[in-house]
């Protein structure tokens, strides 16, 4: 039974199978301390298939004879698993991804149920091998194996080459020291030598001696020379920058390009990489993934990784170091843009609450997607009350929801709208008025030139509660009407008595009855002045382009028909566009009867229109006596006191006007009379054709 045991090479062979079989099984616990998974994972099935495989051999020479064929034939199994956990080591030790193909693994995985098939059926072909007593050189079952052996086993020799390839060719790309790790490489094919060796002298049994190169191998880079092995596959190959630290923290190797880009390095293996590159080591030990390296003036950026090379909890460590400078710049301009933008928003906030009581946003089918916490204060509802519903849910009746609509359709078309006074219905069920401002918001990044409602994804709505001021200005109103409507009609029928009296009396009498008219008449002026002012405030503020010369020559047709004494000449243009609204003739009739009123029996009024760049400008001159200083304050402030002394409430009206349509009102300095200047915007589109 333990006829190999007898002679001294029989024991040989069986200790040095056994051993090279328990060595690798043994240290399956070590290759585990491996942190790669992948590396990790074909290291220890190697381990586990050769050891397997060693142990089955010594089996061979220990079994019976009736045992000795089957564990040589579940050996050759083992022995041919070794092949493909070799491969998978390899492809994952050298960063390849070969073994995560499902092509090659499906491949793999093939081959290797045929070859075993074949192996396993041997006993019935006997095509694999012929097993025969032998006496040389020692008493064992001698195999001889046959053509579909040497095919099997030539095929796993070139596989195993393969992987041997891809491991030396990344030692050849490292730029550490790699020779003790090619010598254990080499190490994995002596046992092919013996197996040649093997057919050509009897004192060598024909056995594949593949077992022993693996244990050879395990050991070395399992305990001699762990550290570099990782360090090598760790460290970026290519050229890139790279510097190899033991447990202490200590420079064992470092690449060229680490050189390059601290020269500092050269010649200071050994040394502590504290006290060669304080700054590596201050980022290494803060864990900062960036560093800037000073080169030639300018600043380059390097992302810092750090990865473990040791076993078992080891601080060995490979220093790596990529160039990011592109990134990294841009990263840093992204920081300082977003550092820009939080203060703008900061500030648009502030803005907005300054401005607005909140803010809200809707989608493409009006529903809400946003609104500021501040609703909750102006209409007692929370946000999250809100999200999701329809635009008008905040509507106070079914007229305001359907205007509400409305609005939202006209802004998803590519207008921005302001509404005043829109009724909404508070939490509480009060009726409240706000402003209302709404945008469209269009899909980032389109340029504002190409925007287009379809580029339209929502809109943006901001809201300031005027309740107060509603109910004011309505208290105003009807104040204003009812005074104004009884005032006329007093006034009405102290002027026709009035007018009886001077028609009836002589001498001073009929002179004071003709001032009692005349007062009257100006009293009924102002109440059409106050009724001028009420229509202007109801009207809306949005500006449009007109054409301001028919405006002008209405104004002009008024005067001269009111005051045929008046002499008016014209200086305009066809057409001039600015941006206004037809009220504006309002403004235009006050200043041009001021001007006639006030200058004389025969007043003589130019009137000239200059279309500049980027506004108009209407000139009105006349030859009286010029503006008291209080009408003067009038148009110059719009102050209100001059209005007590009854005759400035036509240029307030027209002050008003201009100003709440984005003008401006100038006296300008002249020789004689008054000469008043009025400025108004134009379109943009009007403005760029200049």
């Amino acid at each position: 039974m333990f006829e190999a045991l007898s002679e001294p090479r029989g024991v040989a062979y069986t200790a040095i199978f056994f051993s090279s079989g328990l060595i690798c099984l043994l240290l399956i616990p070590r290759a585990q301390s491996f942190d790669d998974r992948e590396i990790r994972t074909g290291l220890v099935w190697l381990l586990a298939t050769t050891g397997a495989w060693g142990l089955l051999k010594t089996a061979f020479f220990l079994f019976p004879p009736s045992l000795r064929e089957p564990a040589y034939i579940i050996g050759l199994v083992a022995g041919f698993a070794t092949v493909w956990a070799w491969l998978y080591f390899c492809s994952a030790y050298t960063s390849r991804n070969f073994h995560r193909e499902r092509s090659l693994r499906r491949l793999g995985a093939a081959i290797f149920v045929v070859v075993v098939g074949i192996k396993l059926t041997n006993p019935i072909h006997k095509q694999y091998f012929t097993a025969n007593e032998s006496a040389e050189p020692f008493q064992h079952l001698a195999i001889e194996h046959g053509l579909i052996h040497w095919s099997a086993t030539g095929l796993s020799y070139i596989l195993a080459a393969v992987g041997l390839f891809m491991i030396f060719e990344l030692y050849v790309r490292s730029e550490y020291e790699t020779r003790p790790l090619a010598a254990l490489a080499v190490l994995l094919a002596l046992p092919v030598v013996l197996d040649i060796i093997a057919l050509s002298t009897p004192h060598l049994i024909n056995f594949i001696y593949a077992p022993i190169g693996v244990a050879l191998f395990a050991v070395g880079v399992l305990f001699a020379f762990q550290e570099r092995l990782v360090a090598v596959g760790t460290a970026l190959p290519g050229g890139a920058a790279s510097i190899y630290l033991d447990e202490e923290g200590r420079v064992k190797d470092m690449s060229v390009a680490a050189t390059e880009l601290f020269p500092a390095l050269n010649g200071t293996t050994g040394n502590s990489l504290m006290e060669v590159l304080p700054e590596v080591a201050a980022v290494v030990d803060d864990n900062e993934p960036i560093l800037a390296v000073k080169d030639s003036g300018a600043t380059r950026y390097y992302l810092v990784e750090t990865n473990p090379v040791g076993l078992a909890g080891s601080a060995a460590m490979v220093v790596t170091f990529s160039d990011v400078t592109a990134l990294e710049r841009k990263r840093r301009q992204l920081s300082s843009r977003e550092d820009e933008l939080d203060k703008q928003n900061e500030l648009y906030r502030a803005i907005l609450a300054a401005s607005f009581d909140f803010v809200y946003r809707v989608d493409r089918d009006g529903r809400i997607t946003f609104v500021s916490p501040r609703v909750e204060e102006a209409l007692g509802y929370g946000p999250a009350d809100l999200i999701g519903k329809p635009v008008d849910a905040l509507a106070s009746t079914k007229e305001s929801a359907k205007q509400a609509r409305q609005y939202n359709t006209d802004v998803l078309n590519g207008n921005a709208i302001e509404i005043q006074d829109f009724p909404l219905e508070s939490r509480d069920g009060r009726e409240v008025y706000a402003d209302v401002r709404v945008v469209p918001l269009y899909e980032p990044g389109v340029p504002n030139a190409e925007r287009t409602p379809e580029d339209i994804i929502g809109a943006q709505g901001m809201v300031r509660e005027t309740t107060d001021r509603h109910r004011r200005e309505g208290l105003i109103s009807v104040i204003n009407r009812v005074l104004r409507h009884n005032v006329r009609n007093k006034l009405s029928v102290i002027t026709a008595y009035a007018r009886m009296l001077s028609d009836d009396l002589d001498g001073e009498q009929a002179a004071h009855a003709r001032q009692i008219t005349d007062s009257a008449n100006r009293l009924l002026d102002l109440t059409e002045s106050a009724r001028k002012i009420e229509q202007a405030r109801e009207q809306s503020p949005q500006l449009a382009p007109h054409d301001i010369i028919p405006l002008l020559d209405e104004g002009v047709t008024q005067i001269e028909q009111q005051y045929p004494n008046a002499s008016v000449s014209v200086d305009m243009p066809e057409s001039a566009v600015a941006l206004t609204l037809p009220r504006l003739e309002t403004a235009m009739y006050e200043l041009l009867e001021n001007a006639a009123k006030h200058s004389g029996d025969s007043p003589s009024i130019e009137l000239s229109v200059d279309v500049g760049a980027e506004h108009v400008t209407v000139t009105i001159a006349d030859d009286g006596p010029g503006l008291p200083t209080n009408e003067r304050e009038v148009l110059a402030t719009g102050a209100e006191d001059p209005l007590v002394h009854g005759s400035g409430l036509g240029l307030w009206l027209a002050y008003w006007i201009v100003t709440t349509l984005d003008g401006e009102i100038t006296i300008l300095d002249a020789d004689k009379g008054t000469t008043v200047a009025l400025t108004l915007p134009k379109p943009e589109d009007e403005a760029s054709r200049l």
